[in-house]
C-alpha cells in the first residue's frame, strides 16, 4: 500500500501545472501591493488599547467629531483647489480608531438589545441563543489588523487556491489511466482495484493537506509581515463580517475552526473529484464537471434571488463550507425534534455524509468497471 500511495503522489506532484498554478494563484492573491502598518499607526492604537469604558467610548466620539470639523474646515478652505488630502496619515489612523471603537460598542449594544428582545420568547432555540450571547465579551480594544487580514484571506483567496489546486491535481486521477489504457492492468482483480482506490484517496488527502498548509503558511507570513501578529485574542465581532455573530470566539480560536472546516471540505471535495474521475474517460470533462460542482452553488446564491431557505441549502456546498463565513456570521439553527442544531454542526455532519457516500460509490464503480477494449 505504501508503494501505491507513493506512486499516486508522484503522479500528482510531477505535474508542472500544479506548481505553475500554485505560484500564480499565490502571487495574484497579493494584489501586487504591499500595504503595511507603520510604527506610528501601532503606537496610536496602543494609546487607546484596553477595556472600552463608557468614558473611553464618549472620548472617542468627541475626538471623531473634532476630526470631522477639521475636515469640513479644510474642505471649505480648498474649494476650487485641485489635489491635496483632507487627512494626514496620522489623522486617517485616528479616524479608523474612533470608528472601530464605535463599531465595537454598536456590536455590543446590538447583542444586549437582542438579548432583551428574546428574553421572554419560548422558541425551540431561544435558550441556546441567550446562553451564547451571554458568553460574548466585547469589552477590550486592541490593534488586530494582522489577525483580521489573516482570517479574511483564509475566507477568500485561500479557498479559491484550494479549489483550483484540487481540480488541477486530482481531476485526472482515473481519466489518465483510461486514456493510456493502463486500466486493463489496474482493473485485473477486485482486490487490486480496492487497494488502488484507497491509495488514490490517501494520496488525495496528503495533496489537499499540503495545499492548505502551504497557503496557510503564506497567509501567516504575508499578513504578519505587513500588519504584525498582535490582537489574536480580539473577539470575531471586531470584523464587519461577524458583526451579527453570537459566537464567543477570539480571532485565533475562530481561525483554527476556520482551518478545520476548510480542510474537511477540501478532503470531501477531493473524494468527489475522485468519484467523478472514475466515471469519466476524458480528463477535460472530469475537470469541467468537478468545476461546476464547486462553483455552481456560488452562482445560485449570489446571482439568483432565491428564498432564504433555498439559499441556505445551496450554501451547504464545498465552496461555502471552505469559506466558513456563512456558518458563523449569524445565529442559525435547524429544529431537530425540538432540539436546536447550529449550522456548523450541520455542515460537519453533511461533509462526513458526502465523503462516506463518495467513497462508497467510488468503490462500487471501480469494482464494476469493465476494462477498456
Amino acid at each position: 500500500m505504501k508503494e501505491l500511495v507513493k506512486f499516486e503522489l508522484y503522479k500528482i506532484f510531477k505535474q508542472r501545472t500544479v506548481y505553475i498554478t500554485l505560484f500564480l494563484l499565490v502571487l495574484f492573491s497579493t494584489g501586487f501591493t504591499f500595504n503595511h502598518s507603520t510604527e506610528m499607526e501601532r503606537q496610536l492604537y496602543k494609546d487607546w488599547e484596553g477595556p472600552i469604558t463608557k468614558e473611553k467610548a464618549e472620548l472617542a466620539e468627541k475626538e471623531y467629531q473634532n476630526l470631522m470639523r477639521v475636515m469640513d474646515q479644510r474642505a471649505e478652505a480648498r474649494q476650487g483647489a485641485q489635489g491635496g488630502h483632507m487627512f494626514t496619515d496620522q489623522e486617517q489612523t485616528q479616524s479608523g480608531i474612533y470608528e472601530t471603537i464605535a463599531f465595537i460598542k454598536n456590536s455590543e449594544q446590538r447583542l444586549k438589545s437582542r438579548y432583551k428582545e428574546i428574553r421572554e420568547d419560548n422558541k425551540y432555540n431561544t435558550e441556546l441563543e441567550k446562553s451564547m450571547i451571554q458568553k460574548v465579551d466585547l469589552s477590550y480594544f486592541s490593534y488586530n489588523k494582522g489577525p483580521r487580514e489573516t482570517v479574511d484571506y483564509a475566507s477568500t483567496y485561500a479557498l479559491l487556491i484550494t479549489g483550483a489546486m484540487l481540480l488541477i491535481g486530482l481531476s485526472t486521477t482515473y481519466t489518465k489511466e483510461y486514456s493510456s489504457r493502463v486500466d486493463r492492468y489496474i482493473l485485473s482483480s477486485s482486490k487490486g482495484r480496492e487497494s488502488l482506490l484507497w491509495s488514490k484517496i490517501m494520496a488525495a488527502f496528503i495533496y489537499a493537506s499540503s495545499i492548505v498548509l502551504i497557503t496557510e503558511i503564506f497567509n501567516l507570513i504575508w499578513n504578519g509581515i505587513r500588519y504584525g501578529y498582535d490582537g489574536w485574542t480580539s473577539p470575531i465581532q471586531n470584523m464587519h463580517t461577524y458583526f451579527f455573530s453570537n459566537y464567543s470566539f477570539t480571532l485565533i480560536e475562530f481561525h483554527f475552526i476556520q482551518l478545520g472546516f476548510h480542510l474537511l471540505a477540501a478532503f470531501s471535495f477531493a473524494l468527489v473529484i475522485i468519484l467523478v474521475s472514475s466515471l469519466c474517460k476524458n480528463s477535460f470533462i472530469s475537470f469541467i464537471i468537478n468545476g461546476v460542482i464547486f462553483a455552481l452553488p456560488y452562482w445560485f446564491v449570489e446571482s439568483m434571488n432565491l428564498p432564504t431557505w433555498l439559499s441556505d441549502v445551496f450554501s451547504f456546498s464545498f465552496l461555502y463550507i471552505m469559506k466558513v463565513e456563512f456558518l458563523f456570521h449569524h445565529f442559525n439553527t435547524i429544529n431537530l425534534f425540538g432540539m436546536p442544531v447550529l449550522y456548523p454542526f450541520i455542515a460537519l455532519v453533511w461533509v462526513l455524509v458526502v465523503s462516506f457516500i463518495a467513497v462508497l460509490v467510488s468503490s462500487r464503480v471501480i469494482k464494476n468497471k469493465e476494462v477498456t477494449i
